[in-house]
């Protein structure tokens, strides 16, 4: 209950930095208040339902990267505060996942963006040795567990962030060959989605279209998008990051449901025609970041983001729960308009805080 009294508190003062509506012609919804409300809202619920089980994993990992962004937008002590906690509660230490090592990754990710704000090596310590393994024994993607699209975004990013923070280049270079190993072995050329492992590449949906898998090919978009967020502009591994994802934004553009969300099988909608929130959020965390920066073409992409938006804006109900999110899953399937996991909820909070930044970020051109 103090938790909630906290947060409750901690949106009013977040609300009053921004009295002024939006007046850009973007839909209500874009307003920053309306955005920072429903972000306090998710982040309420998570305070309230907070999964029990052991939480030093991907699940709930995903969850504090977007909890991360969130604070980017607002420096609530609040919420750093939350980070905080939950990384003293686990020393600092990777993720328990034992047979995924790029799982193990995700709250590393969170590891690293709290101590370069703190400085604290202790933080990282537990990180850094664990890459400083990986890295000696010098396996081949698939050989070393990451034989799956997911790990794209649980474990790419972290070693790129290690290199930002200790000037040491040597995670980045191993990042950037998994990362291209992986890339090799389940992007397809024709259609410029990712299939989700090997496995997906043999499978046809009923209707004999090809499989991918929407929150698979959100993992992969949301890790370039973060990727790119920490290289320089001037880094020779930028343009290799940039050509998929022009080539993926192109793509899920055309893919796009009316209703403004994804379904789980992104060439076969009737294969599965709920609507699906995860793979939405995380394709909505890309394109808003993309426009926010300039790299893709607001005429084009805006209207695709509106819609995703508002899409996301309606799938969060009264309490902040994330709605028609696919369970912990492979591949595309049923979902229900109640269900919903953290690593839902986390990649709204991604989406949300870059659509936060759009109205701000337009309001300075003007």
């Amino acid at each position: 209950m103090r938790h909630t009294l906290l947060l409750i508190l901690s949106l009013s003062v977040g609300l009053n930095c921004f009295s002024q509506k939006a007046q850009i012609g973007l839909p209500i919804i874009f307003d920053p208040d309306s955005v920072l409300k429903l972000m306090y809202r998710v982040n309420g619920h998570f305070a309230e339902n907070a999964w029990k089980q052991n939480d030093r994993n991907w699940i709930r990992a995903t969850y504090y990267t977007g909890l991360m962004a969130f604070y980017q937008v607002t420096n609530d002590s609040i919420v750093l505060n939350q980070m905080m906690a939950w990384g003293q509660k686990h020393g600092w230490k990777t993720g328990s996942e034992w047979i995924y090592p790029a799982n193990r990754l995700t709250c590393s990710q969170t590891w690293i963006q709290l101590y370069q704000l703190d400085q604290k090596p202790y933080m990282i310590e537990n990180t850094r040795a664990f890459m400083d393994k990986r890295i000696e024994r010098n396996e081949h993607a698939f050989d070393a567990g990451w034989d799956y699209v997911d790990a794209l975004y649980v474990g790419a990013p972290a070693y790129f962030m290690m290199s930002e923070i200790t000037g040491d280049s040597k995670y980045k270079i191993y990042a950037d060959r998994i990362f291209r190993e992986v890339t090799d072995q389940l992007y397809d050329t024709t259609y410029h989605l990712y299939f989700r492992d090997l496995k997906a590449k043999l499978t046809t949906s009923e209707n004999g279209k090809p499989e991918f898998w929407s929150r698979g090919n959100g993992w992969a978009f949301a890790a370039i998008t973060k990727i790119l967020t920490i290289l320089p502009e001037s880094d020779p591994m930028t343009d290799y990051y940039k050509k998929f994802y022009f080539q993926m934004a192109e793509s899920l553009a055309q893919s796009q449901g009316e209703d403004g969300f994804w379904r789980s099988s992104l060439l076969d909608p009737d294969d599965y025609p709920d609507p699906e929130s995860s793979g939405t959020a995380f394709f909505t965390y890309g394109l808003a970041w993309g426009i926010n920066t300039g790299i893709l073409e607001r005429e084009s992409y805006l209207p695709v983001l509106i819609k995703s938006w508002d899409a996301l804006y309606n799938a969060v109900d009264e309490n902040g729960k994330v709605c028609r999110g696919q369970d912990v899953a492979r591949a595309p399937g049923n979902v229900s308009k109640s269900d919903s996991r953290e690593f839902v909820s986390g990649a709204f909070l991604l989406a949300a805080s870059e659509v936060y930044k759009l109205y701000l970020n337009q309001s300075k051109k003007e």
